[in-house]
C-alpha cells in the first residue's frame, strides 16, 4: 500500500458568490415542489471546485485543539469498540460512551444534549436529492461540499425548541455544537474528512444558507474559497481516533468559532481500498454561567 505524503493537494467544493444573495438568500429545497408552482428551483447556488494545499497531521494530532483551531484528535479505545452500530445500539450504549469522552477530554463540559447521529458510507451516493434524516439507517455519504453544520441563528434556535424550558437559563452561558466522528471497521483511506483551521476563517468567508425539508427549514453554511485558509487531514484515520469538530461557539474569546469541512478523494485510492464507514454523534454542550 503506498504511504500517504506528508503534505499534499485536495480538491473542494466551494460555494461561488453570487450578486443575487444581496437580495435573495441562498437555498437548498429536499423536497418535492410540486407541479403548479412557478418556481422549481431546488437551489439557487453553485459551487466551484477549488485544489487547495492540505497538511497531514499524523504525529502531531495532539497539537490542535477547539478554541485554537476548531477540531482536537483522541484516542478512545472504548468508543473504537462500537462497531455494528444500530439505533438501539447507538441510544442505549454509544451516546453514554461519547458523553464521558466529552466531559474527560474537552473543557468546560457541564451538560450535554445530543440531537442527532449519523452513520456514512463512501460506497452511498454522495448526493441525494431527497433524504429522509429521520430514518438513521439509512447511510449518508461523504461531504464533498465545505460547510458549517450549523449557522448562529439556527443554533440558538435549537436551544430555544429543543430545551425550551432550559433555554433562558442555558444560553446565559456558553454553548457549542460539536459533532463528534470517527470511523468504523477499519482506517480511512477513501474520503478522509478534512478540517480547516477555524482561526484562518473570517465571518465573510461564510454565506448562511436555508435547508428545506420537510418537517423543517434549518440553515447551515457555505464557504467562499480563500487562500489564508489552512486545511488539515489525518492520514489513515484509525477507528479509535476521534475528531471533535466545532459548528458553533458563543464565546467571542477563542480564536476559532467553527469548523468548516469537507471530505475529499485521495489520489493514493485505488480500487481494492475499503470504502469508508464512520459515525458521527452532534450534541449540544454547554458551559453554565458562572
Amino acid at each position: 500500500m503506498e504511504a500517504y505524503d506528508d503534505d499534499d493537494t485536495a480538491t473542494f467544493h466551494y460555494i461561488t458568490w453570487k450578486d443575487l444573495y444581496l437580495r435573495e438568500k441562498p437555498f437548498q429545497l429536499f423536497i418535492d415542489i410540486p407541479a403548479n408552482v412557478p418556481d422549481q428551483r431546488k437551489t439557487n447556488i453553485e459551487f466551484e471546485r477549488k485544489e487547495v494545499g492540505i497538511q497531514d497531521i499524523r504525529e502531531k494530532e495532539r497539537t490542535f485543539n477547539l478554541d485554537s483551531h476548531g477540531f482536537l484528535v483522541r484516542r478512545s479505545s472504548t468508543l473504537s469498540s462500537f462497531e455494528d452500530l444500530n439505533t438501539t445500539s447507538v441510544e442505549s450504549t454509544y451516546l453514554p460512551a461519547v458523553e464521558k469522552f466529552l466531559r474527560a477530554e474537552v473543557e468546560g463540559v457541564d451538560r450535554v444534549f445530543f440531537f442527532d447521529w449519523r452513520l456514512r458510507s463512501a460506497s452511498t451516493p454522495a448526493a441525494k436529492s431527497i433524504v429522509n434524516l429521520k430514518d438513521h439507517s439509512e447511510r449518508l455519504g461523504p461531504a464533498m461540499y465545505v460547510h458549517v453544520d450549523q449557522a448562529p441563528v439556527a443554533a440558538l434556535n435549537r436551544v430555544k425548541t429543543q430545551l425550551a424550558n432550559e433555554a433562558d437559563y442555558l444560553l446565559q452561558g456558553r454553548v457549542r455544537i460539536l459533532n463528534i466522528w470517527r470511523p468504523l471497521r477499519h482506517p480511512v483511506e477513501d474520503w478522509p474528512l478534512a478540517v480547516c483551521d477555524g482561526s484562518t476563517v473570517d465571518t465573510t468567508d461564510l454565506v448562511e444558507t436555508d435547508t428545506v425539508r420537510r418537517d423543517y427549514v434549518g440553515s447551515n453554511m457555505f464557504v467562499l474559497h480563500q487562500e489564508r485558509h489552512k486545511w488539515y487531514y489525518l492520514s489513515k484515520h484509525n477507528v479509535d481516533e476521534v475528531l471533535v469538530l466545532k459548528q458553533f461557539d458563543s464565546s467571542p474569546d477563542v480564536d476559532a468559532r467553527y469548523c468548516p469541512h469537507a471530505a475529499f478523494k485521495h489520489r493514493n485510492v485505488t480500487a481494492q481500498t475499503p470504502a469508508r464507514e464512520s459515525v458521527e454523534v452532534r450534541a449540544l454542550v454547554f458551559t453554565y454561567p458562572r
